[in-house]
């Protein structure tokens, strides 16, 4: 397994996976968050904002997504975690995020803050194991019920 920034030729298949997750939790993909479409203008849409995307991959099959995207001073929402089913509970999340914090940690930002649905009981295990407390003021997508946030100073 190997975790790798984006590329355009990797869009497909990152669309097809977030909508796959999406699916899981009986949400569309285009439905109540704008952070969906900016999938489709990979890598640009997050690179020319200041932003990284990355993938997760083993022989070119895709294992898992993760991007990092500025919303004020300091501050990089984590966006797009998501993980095939059978990669969850094996490390590509780690993995994925440990490539995000050392991002975030190149750009000087100070903290990582991201949105879910309380329906993703295991993602909401995962961010609080790795330290991120709940910040319900960091809710930005009209479909998700819970937010958080990670300093890291």
């Amino acid at each position: 397994m190997r975790v790798r920034r984006v590329e355009a030729g990797d869009v497909e298949q990152v669309t097809v996976l977030v909508r796959e997750v999406l699916a899981e939790y009986g949400l569309t993909f285009g439905e109540g968050s704008a952070t969906d479409t900016q999938v489709l203008g990979l890598p640009g849409s997050y690179d020319d904002a200041g932003g990284a995307f990355w993938v997760a991959d083993d022989d070119g099959a895709l294992l898992g997504t993760c991007g990092v995207f500025p919303v004020g001073e300091g501050s990089l929402e984590l966006r797009k975690m998501y993980l095939v089913k059978a990669s969850r509970g094996r490390g590509v999340g780690k993995a994925l995020f440990a490539a995000a914090v050392a991002y975030a940690r190149s750009v000087g930002a100070r903290e990582i803050v991201l949105d879910t649905i309380t329906e993703m009981k295991d993602a909401i295990r995962f961010y609080e194991a790795l330290g991120f407390v709940r910040d319900d003021t960091q809710v930005r997508g009209a479909r998700c019920t819970r937010g958080y946030r990670l300093p890291l100073v």
